[in-house]
């Protein structure tokens, strides 16, 4: 199934839209992410079905209630980056800031693919991708392949 996105950034965040665009587009196509579920993602101007839009902690919290994450709408069209945590990441997923970038691109498309959060399975079992990672991962270990 092919994703047709958009990508924007909020004109008070200091990334640069093609940079920003770059990185989403390695990140979906990862053969360990949905790409490896049989996912296309392609990047279009026109008529697309997923708007991927990188906001302020102010934004997401005015649309998504809780500006510390990021949010996707479950089954949905727009995907909310945090912009803070695209340039900081999060300590308590323990990802360093590519493998967090990574994280959160997947577990927020998932959203938008009709997932919902998961939970730990077990100790020193891998991180569910749909597992809010960036507020901690338990006793589960670190992961950013979707399983």
């Amino acid at each position: 199934m092919n994703i047709r996105y958009t990508v924007r950034v909020d004109p008070d965040v200091k990334v640069p839209l093609e940079t920003f665009a770059f990185e989403l587009a390695v990140y979906l196509a990862d053969p360990d992410g949905w790409a490896g579920k049989g996912y296309t993602f392609t990047e279009v101007k026109q008529n697309p079905k997923v708007t991927i839009r990188l906001s302020t902690p102010e934004t997401i919290h005015r649309i998504c209630k809780d500006g510390t994450l990021s949010c996707a709408e479950l089954g949905g069209h727009r995907m909310y980056l945090n912009a803070s945590r695209w340039m900081h990441g999060a300590p308590k997923s323990k990802l360093d800031l590519e493998n967090y970038r990574q994280y959160v691109v997947s577990h927020e498309m998932g959203h938008i693919l009709g997932h919902d959060h998961a939970k730990c399975p077990g100790r020193d079992q891998p991180a569910p991708i749909m597992m809010q990672q960036t507020l901690g991962i338990g006793q589960c270990k670190p992961n950013t392949q979707v399983l």
